[in-house]
């Protein structure tokens, strides 16, 4: 439902989607929406201040049986006030659930008491126990520690720790050096990739990430020289390193477009070729690692036409929809790339065989979508785009004139952010004008 905010910092009053019934039986997507963090959250238009929104929840998953309770302690509700509360949404619940679907776990729905217990619950049917929250807590507090140690502290926390150090902690390290180079912070940058840099020649999983990392960069290097992935090559690389399954997977993962049939005919016929000349063992670790790819396949080719099949039940959905804008922003986190695919290949399709009624229509879900997009990007963001898509510089003074809320601090990281973005990809007009952008905005921070 919509309410109305009024922003802490600046006291500016703005609508804000409010979600308080967690029906993921009848709302999949609510689920994924919960899990990114996004549940609730209000950002103010004016300053950019953000939060969520305390508000009472009723969470019900059929698949799992959870059905759950919380109320925020800071909305200071007395007994009454919170059973009255909780009781009408939860008989929403009931009543949205058809009477052959009810069960008795719905007659007593679980409370909690904070929302860090309302998350492990809900991570808990995703197969995430409070242990392995735990765990990532202590290797979130331990990077913290090592990125500030000095060599001596860093090589006994490194030993005192090592059964943190997994493949989970590489991630989490990786991200925080790519926020860092994002952020422009050399000198942050310098530490965490000396700390990297120790661990990979220091620990048994840097050392396996460090060999997977250099076959692959073998393989990519090979793929790009002879202008992409085929059957041949990925079969190459995985014979060089059948030993090692952690490797072949990765292998595979990067190369799965070539994992068709003119690549299992070829591994066979290797396989057949090792056989006769006798080597009963290599020909045996090279059979067991076919029947694994052949299963990896499978779930390939089955996940392919379980997210086709979704996307064509949405387009469906769409396009007999009264009204196709409202439609869209309410399926809007069911149109993902798999969805933006299957759809540009319908109106391929549509054009070529020339059904040129059913190509419009296609092409307006299209542009609907692409409308819904851009009215939920912040319009700090928005005014961005626009300064970076003006002619001239009198366009942005313009657009900063009418938006002196550009002119702080952030929208400089922001634009330094999209700055290293566009020099990698070589788009060198519009780097002329971050440049320009960025310019503009520092200048009115030094006036």
């Amino acid at each position: 439902m919509q309410t109305q905010v009024t922003c802490p910092n600046c006291h500016t009053p703005y609508p804000a989607q409010v979600f308080q019934l967690l029906d993921v039986g009848q709302q999949p997507e609510i689920k994924e929406y919960i899990l990114s963090g996004q549940l609730n959250m209000a950002v103010c238009p004016n300053c950019g201040a953000g939060g969520q929104i305390s508000t009472p929840l009723v969470y019900h998953d059929p698949a799992h049986e959870l059905f759950m309770t919380f109320v925020p302690s800071e909305m200071n509700l007395d007994h009454i006030q919170r059973e009255q509360i909780i009781g009408s949404m939860v008989r929403q619940i009931m009543d949205a659930t058809p009477p052959e679907k009810r069960k008795a776990y719905m007659l007593t729905p679980q409370t909690v008491l904070t929302y860090q217990t309302f998350m492990e619950n809900i991570l808990a049917t995703e197969g995430i126990t409070k242990e392995m929250i735990a765990r990532q807590r202590e290797q979130s507090e331990l990077l913290g520690k090592l990125a500030n140690a000095d060599t001596d502290v860093r090589d006994f926390l490194i030993q005192e720790n090592m059964k943190l150090l997994d493949e989970q902690f590489f991630a989490m390290l990786q991200q925080i050096i790519d926020y860092a180079s994002q952020m422009n912070d050399d000198e942050q940058m310098v530490k965490l990739t000396n700390l990297r840099a120790k661990l990979m020649v220091s620990t048994p999983i840097g050392k396996e990430i460090e060999k997977r990392q250099i076959a692959l960069h073998a393989f990519n290097r090979e793929a790009k020289a002879q202008g992409g992935v085929s059957a041949a090559l990925l079969l190459k690389h995985i014979l060089r390193n059948q030993e090692d399954d952690a490797v072949v997977d990765a292998l595979v993962m990067n190369g799965q477009g070539a994992l068709r049939y003119e690549f299992f005919r070829q591994f066979s016929e290797e396989i057949e070729r090792v056989e006769k000349e006798g080597d009963l063992v290599t020909a045996q670790r090279l059979t067991d690692i076919r029947t694994r790819l052949v299963k990896v396949y499978d779930e390939i080719r089955e996940q392919s036409n379980r997210m086709l099949a979704e996307a064509a039940e949405t387009l469906k959905l769409l396009l007999e929809a009264p009204d196709m804008e409202t439609a869209v922003a309410e399926n809007f986190q069911r149109l993902d790339d798999a969805f933006m695919y299957f759809l540009i290949q319908r109106i391929n399709q549509s054009e070529e065989a020339g059904d040129a009624a059913q190509a419009a229509k296609l092409r307006q879900v299209q542009e609907t979508i692409a409308e819904v997009a851009d009215a939920q990007v912040p319009l700090e963001i928005r005014l961005l785009n626009q300064m970076l898509e003006a002619d001239s510089d009198a366009e942005r003074e313009q657009i900063l004139d009418e938006n002196p809320q550009l002119v702080v601090e952030e929208m400089l990281q922001v634009l330094d952010a999209v700055q290293q973005q566009v020099e990698q990809q070589g788009q060198d007009d519009v780097l002329a004008n971050v440049k320009a952008s960025k310019a503009l905005i520092r200048m009115r921070l030094q006036a």
